[in-house]
Formats: C-alpha cells, structure tokens, sequence
C-alpha cells in the first residue's frame, strides 16, 4: 500500500451487517462485509475459492514483462466468439477437484445465465436484472470466471437444457463471465426465474445436464442498493439501469425524477460542511444507506463549487462499498483538491478516444465482456497520468489504448481508494472501491455482438454486482 493509501482520512468503518444494511444482515454466515466465515455457512457450497490472479503489466512498464494484453481494435475482437477463445484459458475440468482449491465443483441442475453472445446476444444486459431479482430473493449466486483467463476465453465447459425452450444445449465453453445458481438453490430460484423468462423474452437461462467445475471469482448474496447522483446527466445511468430492468429501492423500474434514489448536490453534501457523513449517503448513525453511488457526467466547475460533496463521497468510501464515475464526473471528483484522488496521487489529464484497445485482467469482474468493444466520444474519452505519475495500486487499468503503457489513455479503470489494497481484491477492510469509465454515454442497442459500445453499459453493470457490499466473500 502506498504511503498516501495509508494516510486516508480515518473515518469509522461500521460494518453493513452490523448496521443492517445489508438484504440478509440477520445471517450469522455474514460476518462484517469484508470476512467471510465459510466454515459455518452451507448457502453456496464449494470450497473455497482464490481470487482472480493479476495477468497484467504495472503501470508504466512494458506490459510484456509478465503477461500481454489482447488487443483489439473498434470493430473486430481479437476473439471470434462463435469460435472460441483464441488465447489461453483456464477451463473447466468435470473431474475431482480436490487436488484444485481454485476449482468449485456444480451439479447436474444448476442454472446457468449465459453472458456470451452465443447465448446471451439479446438479452445481455436483462440477464443482470436476473441477476438483481434473484439476489433480491437472497438466492446466493456464484459469478463464475476462469483464473488467468484472457479476452475471450473459456470460463467452464457444461451441457445443458434451455430453461425457456427445452432445446439442449451441447457442450459449451461459455464465456463473459457467466452467473450460476449452485444445485441446491434450484428449487428456490426456479419460480423467479421463469417468472423473469414469461416477462423477458430476450433472456436465456440453462440448467445444467451435466455435472462441472469452474472458478468462482466472486460469491454474491445481496442485491446492492444503489443511489444516482442528480448531476444533470443522471438520463445516461437510467438508460443503463432501465435497459437491466434494476429498479430503485421502491421497485419502480423507471426511475422516475422523484424517486428517493436519485440525489442531488444538497442531499450529497448535507446540513454542514465540516462534518463529512451527514448527507444523504448515511443514515443517523453515519453508516451509509447505499451500496453504490454513481455520477455519470457532473460538471468540474460544479465540483469546484460544491467541494463538499466530494467530501461526503470521500467519507462514503471508507465503508465497503462502489463509486462509479463516467466522462467528466471522473475529473470532477478525482482532479478535486483537497478531498478527491481516489486512485492517483495528482489526478488525470485527459486525452483522445481511443480506436483500438488493449485488454488487462480479463479474470476479473470488471473485465467481463465477450465480442467487440469500442468507446465513444466526449469531453473525457480517455485519462492519462502525469509524468512521473502511477495509480497507487498497479492493477489499476482494464481497457486502454493499444500499444501505450497502463497510465496512458486509460479508458476502464478500477481500484480501492487510496490503494488500500490490490483492486483484484473481492474486500479491503475500511476502504470502498472506485471505478472510472472513459467516454460520454454508451449505448444499450442490441443484440450486443453488433453494438460494440453497448459493452460500455456492459462495464457499468458488471461494477453494480463487484462492488464489495454484494459479496459473500
């Protein structure tokens, strides 16, 4: 950790379950949102699971040096996806997994949400409303991702039946990170999700015929509450948000202007500009009441004049929870003295639009896409470091440009504040992770394989179920 990581402001970290915010804050399985006592907890099953492993360059080093990215350009993936991966990947082995603690065994009936375009073209972005109204339930889920996989590789082979069709699925190398239901929770899961598949025709969902092995990155159990800063684009998060079919905490899946969720700069910023935990972000004992928070394009100018609710963002990130931050609320809150860089020592400056990309730590969950992807425009398309410069954690970087080092012309990037710890971390006691995305909107046109900058509300998503108050582990 970095010496400024270890100087953060020192606010309480009380833990979510403690304070009940959490959908199953009663279970004695969950200890503080940042352990996990595996030993008493029979909801998932498996063994335990490492985490995905770093297969990337540090910043500012030849990326050659360990492992090198993919790259693609705009318009054609470096991986075909109806061909397979084109790189190495670890898959999945159906034998004994005792002799491999990264491997969790699944029986026959487990269900499957596909996230690759082979199965998932269509209804790629309603498949993560599944997701949300299964964990709604407190069905537990297992975001399935093969350790040290690359772009477009294999996560777990299976066959299986379509729950929608009847159709039998062959054996498949599904990709993108598919979601899994363990066989246990059949039963439990099934109803919600034939109800999902009656009212969202799009979604394909299998259960399995086969028994499998796969690496569980992350272990899901609640459905994150999420707030959306008002900062005069909060348009682009409902677009995100409607095309999932999340809804805001009162189920309303339109999100309208009055919805409790949506805050603006002085619900954020509260009654006192000295006291940093007294907006709308915490409850009354200071604990905050969200999950995640998102600012989609907040102006720097309108940061420079209401610092205060950089401050509060500041103090909400001690706690684990997620900021996501798109095009110019990015500058806005990392660029801001004296309460912002979250992820850098001196903030970014910002550079072109990429058109082709390189592709690091592609067994993470942020790194979870299958096709092509390609930015967009706007007034902050990409960041770049200042010279002499480095994120304070060097795991920092997802999607940059093609053939430039990580801390030049970043477009995804994710990390804990201050570098409290490494951002391939499921939990960081006391620390909050922070994502940044490149680009003013993206779309959410489908089907996916050829819409490339939909994978963009992709990224989105896939923050809302990485972020560490979702976890079980």
């Amino acid at each position: 950790m970095s010496s400024t990581g270890s100087n953060r402001a020192s606010i309480r970290a009380v833990s979510f379950v403690a304070a009940g915010l959490a959908s199953g804050c009663a279970d004695p399985c969950i200890d503080d949102g940042v352990s996990q006592q595996k030993d008493n907890c029979p909801q998932l099953g498996g063994s335990q699971t490492d985490d995905a492993s770093d297969t990337s360059a540090s910043v500012g080093s030849d990326p050659s040096a360990t492992t090198s990215p993919t790259t693609t350009d705009a318009t054609d993936a470096s991986a075909d996806a109806s061909d397979g991966p084109t790189t190495s990947a670890t898959t999945a082995d159906t034998g004994d997994t005792e002799g491999d603690p990264d491997l969790d065994h699944f029986g026959e009936g487990s269900i499957v949400i596909p996230m690759d375009t082979d199965y998932q073209d269509m209804g790629m972005l309603e498949a993560y409303g599944l997701v949300y109204a299964l964990l709604q339930a407190e069905i537990p889920i297992a975001w399935t991702i093969a350790a040290g996989k690359e772009y477009g590789g294999v996560d777990f082979t299976a066959e299986a039946t379509d729950l929608r069709t009847g159709d039998a699925v062959p054996e498949h190398g599904y990709r993108g990170g598919p979601f899994v239901v363990p066989e246990e929770h059949h039963d439990a899961a099934l109803p919600i999700v034939e109800e999902w598949l009656a009212a969202n025709p799009n979604t394909t969902v299998h259960s399995a015929t086969t028994e499998f092995d796969a690496h569980v990155a992350r272990r899901l159990l609640h459905a994150p509450t999420i707030a959306i800063f008002a900062d005069g684009n909060e348009d682009i998060a409902r677009d995100y948000l409607l095309a999932a079919k999340i809804p805001d905490s009162t189920g309303d899946l339109s999100w309208p202007n009055d919805s409790p969720d949506l805050l603006d700069v002085a619900e954020i910023s509260g009654p006192s500009d000295v006291v940093h935990d007294d907006g709308a972000l915490f409850n009354v004992n200071h604990v905050p009441r969200y999950c995640q928070l998102m600012s989609m394009h907040w102006g720097v100018t309108d940061a420079e004049a209401n610092p205060e609710v950089v401050a509060e963002v500041r103090a909400y990130l001690q706690f684990s929870t997620h900021f996501f931050a798109e095009c110019q609320a990015v500058n806005a809150f990392e660029n801001l003295e004296p309460h912002g860089f979250f992820l850098t020592p001196n903030g970014f400056e910002i550079t072109d639009q990429p058109s082709e990309f390189d592709f690091y730590r592609m067994d993470t969950p942020f790194g979870q896409i299958d096709g092509a992807f390609d930015a967009v425009g706007g007034s902050e398309p990409s960041y770049t470091l200042p010279d002499g410069d480095a994120y304070f954690e060097s795991d920092t970087v997802i999607i940059t440009a093609a053939g430039t080092p990580e801390g030049d012309q970043d477009v995804w990037m994710t990390g804990f504040i201050d570098g409290a710890c490494p951002a391939t971390e499921p939990v960081c006691d006391g620390a909050g992770k922070v994502s940044y995305l490149g680009g003013h909107q993206y779309g959410v046109d489908l089907p996916i394989s050829q819409h490339a900058t939909t994978q963009g509300a992709r990224l989105f998503l896939n923050s809302l179920f990485e972020a560490p108050c979702v976890l079980f582990e």
